[in-house]
């Protein structure tokens, strides 16, 4: 969410088209052990503090513990040209409303929210259809050695986490310190 805006605005100041790419920072089926209070404590705290930081109002979410399926409804909404609206319901869904983001109820009335057909959006889930395509993403992100989200690549450098905009300004202009990625390693 907080890395969405600046790019956002990059992107309409620019006349860019972003490509967006699933990355599970939880990956499905696998189950993290339950965290202390203390540790849910500072989680909460840093989450909430990230986000007065940046001038949003943010809550951390204990409900979802994946994100497959909000990544499979991306590629749906990318498919139906409205990736960039999914993104947004889904991160306030996420970031602010602490709803599940891996239930099919809740990320169906997410898509209607922007316009996506119900039935068709809902199938599509339930049938796995996307999986495919979101699985490839995440492959595709190891193979480059990536293992934070954010990221941003242009060309063939990338910079990790919430950049600000003179940041991801720099990269896209050649001129930021962004780390090399070897991009041949996909192809």
């Amino acid at each position: 969410m907080i890395g969405k805006v600046p790019l956002d605005q990059l992107a309409k100041d620019n006349n860019l088209s972003i490509e967006w790419k699933a990355f599970e920072l939880r990956p499905e089926g696998i189950e993290l052990p339950e965290k202390s209070p203390k540790y849910l404590a500072r989680a909460k705290a840093g989450i909430e503090a990230l986000g007065r930081k940046y001038g949003f109002v943010m809550i951390f979410n204990d409900k979802s513990k994946h994100s497959r399926l909000a990544l499979e409804g991306a590629k749906f909404a990318e498919d139906h040209g409205l990736v960039n609206e999914y993104h947004d319901v889904v991160f306030a869904a996420q970031f602010q409303k602490q709803e599940n983001i891996n239930d099919i109820n809740v990320l169906t009335e997410l898509a209607v929210q922007i316009g996506l057909d119900q039935e068709e959006f809902r199938k599509a889930l339930a049938t796995r259809t996307y999986e495919e395509a979101v699985l490839r993403d995440v492959d595709e992100a190891h193979r480059l050695g990536i293992h934070i989200v954010p990221c941003y690549i242009v060309d063939d450098r990338a910079v990790y986490g919430a950049q600000s905009y003179e940041t991801l300004e720099k990269l896209l202009q050649g001129k930021g310190n962004g780390f090399p990625l070897n991009i041949d390693l996909i192809t």
